[in-house]
């Protein structure tokens, strides 16, 4: 009865279990404020993009260090005419690629690994804590990990069945990637196809790709790019590309981002926490499968250490550095759930103990920290009721852990956290951190639609302000000069200020009537708070 339950499955169980999903990754996409610094800043480069005609160098204000190659900026720029410009078209894209790969994982994976291991490991990246995630924030690691996992099972495809149809996915998918973020999927491709060379027993059906005429035609893409590019600038961006991207994170960390080896495997874990219980046995049996070249899970540990292994190495450390090893990890993971289901495999109690304990604390913590937080009582309340709630059904969860159900009941659990983290937490987080997209809504209901703003308050420079405020007026620049400001103030042309708490300390001090709107809240990149006071001068006010 317990493998009936995992290996029976009717058609219909994936369909329901995708579109979770796609509940999931959509859900509340529209009403988040956008994140600074990075995606507000491809929401920025989208949108000069669109306005300026120049769809070869990004460009907006206060986020150059985010330029990127140009895929998922012409991505987000594509969306806002279907759907406005907004957050729900800024996030469209990633989440859309975070889709395919889920369904790219269950269609493609069960031909190599059966359709439960496929479904529950769709299930299973689908409710970790980063890839959910990646389809909710519009950054480019959604659109990187399609098009490596397309990759990654194209690969299998020529190894195992030498289909032509795999060599042609595989190098669009490859010029793709190229075109999303440059070198990740350069090391990944060549470390996953280098591990099956040297380790499979069909390792030649790999010259099928045929690198050598593969290789350079993928890279036509990149270099057309590249070379308009250059064209247009000289060299400057593309040599800006090399340096900020390539050199820096091969000799050092990048903003702070560093940790020692093992610092992504604690990120997978993380990442991975709701299904703690099987993660050591999971990267075990990858680990094991490329030593041992064990016919069974040869192929996802040569994947999961061609995605993660080398960046251990590297001293700039981020999460999605590793993402690619997320996909074989979800099913190594899947497959020990499926050992734990059919009575073949069972978990030491130290491991088993420790997971239990270790998500308790976790939801126990959802209830009870709110209320050493800075955070208004409506966010308590509905923390501790979603941690109480959560904790509830872990504690049954975990008693039933022998039971056939457990594994559904163990996904079910996963998927309610993120449903209520997305769906009922963050739309009041929201509010604490949001002030750059209300300063851009008081200013379009209190000044004329053609007043100019001038923003002179850089703290923490989030790109976010300049995109609520260039989206919604004609004219946004920065100025800092006093004398300027008060120039701009008593002019007889519309004009607003966006100023910081000493600069508002003087025009209170010199000016009367001064009509304003003081907008705060906390910054997501960094500590302190935003204050902005938002001051119209008499000829950009609205009658009232």
């Amino acid at each position: 009865m317990k493998r009936a339950f995992l290996s029976s499955h009717r058609s219909s169980l994936p369909w329901l279990g995708f579109l979770l999903l796609v509940f999931l990754v959509f859900l509340n996409n529209h009403a988040i404020s956008l994140w600074d610094q990075d995606e507000a800043a491809y929401a920025g480069f989208a949108y000069r993009m669109q306005t300026t005609g120049n769809w070869l160098v990004p460009a907006f204000p206060w986020s150059e260090i985010h330029r990127k190659t140009p895929l998922h900026f012409w991505n987000i720029a594509l969306t806002y005419p279907l759907f406005g410009i907004n957050a729900f078209s800024v996030r469209f894209s990633s989440s859309v690629f975070t889709l395919l790969t889920l369904a790219l994982v269950f269609v493609a994976g069960q031909r190599f690994w059966g359709r439960p291991t496929a479904f529950w490991g769709m299930m299973v990246l689908g409710t970790s804590l980063l890839v959910p995630t990646l389809g909710k924030i519009a950054v480019t690691d959604a659109t990187l990990l399609f098009f490596t996992t397309a990759c990654g099972f194209a690969l299998l495809f020529v190894l195992q069945e030498r289909a032509w149809w795999a060599v042609l996915a595989f190098w669009i998918s490859f010029a793709l990637a190229l075109l999303t973020k440059g070198p990740p999927i350069v090391i990944f491709a060549g470390l996953f196809g280098g591990l099956l060379l040297l380790l499979h027993p069909n390792r030649w059906n790999l010259l099928r790709l045929h690198p050598w005429f593969g290789l350079p035609l993928a890279c036509l893409p990149l270099y057309y790019w590249g070379y308009l590019t250059t064209q247009s600038d000289g060299g400057t961006f593309i040599n800006w590309l090399i340096d900020w991207y390539i050199l820096k994170r091969i000799n050092s960390s990048v903003l702070g981002q560093t940790g020692p080896p093992g610092t992504h495997l604690l990120g997978m874990l993380v990442a991975f926490l709701p299904y703690f219980l099987f993660f050591p046995q999971a990267v075990w049996q990858g680990i094991r499968g490329v030593i041992l070249r064990d016919k069974n899970t040869l192929l996802l540990g040569s994947w999961f250490v061609a995605g993660w292994l080398i960046y251990e190495f590297s001293p700039s450390k981020l999460p999605a550095y590793v993402i690619a090893a997320h996909v074989p990890l979800a099913l190594l993971i899947a497959r020990q759930m499926e050992a734990l289901s059919s009575g073949e495999g069972r978990p030491p109690r130290a491991v088993l103990w420790f997971s239990f304990g270790l998500t308790g604390v976790l939801f126990a913590g959802l209830a009870l920290a709110p209320w050493w937080l800075p955070v208004p009582s409506a966010l308590r309340i509905t923390a501790t009721a979603v941690g109480v709630v959560l904790l509830a059904l872990h504690v049954f969860t975990s008693i039933s852990w022998r039971k056939f159900y457990y594994v559904p009941l163990l996904v079910t659990t996963a998927f309610l956290f993120q449903a209520a983290a997305w769906g009922v937490l963050m739309p009041q987080v929201d509010q604490l951190k949001d002030a750059t997209r209300r300063v851009a809504l008081q200013a379009e209901v209190r000044a004329l639609p053609n007043s100019r703003i001038t923003i002179a308050n850089p703290f923490g420079h989030p790109p976010s302000l300049f995109f609520y405020l260039e989206t919604r007026f004609p004219h946004v620049e920065e100025v800092q000069d006093l004398d300027t400001l008060r120039q701009r103030y008593r002019s007889a042309s519309p004009e607003v200020l966006v100023l910081n708490q000493e600069q508002w300390d003087v025009f209170q001090q010199a000016e009367d009537s001064l009509a304003f709107d003081h907008v705060s809240s906390f910054m997501t990149d960094r500590q302190g708070r935003a204050d902005y006071f938002v001051l119209y001068n008499p000829a950009a006010r609205k009658a009232e």
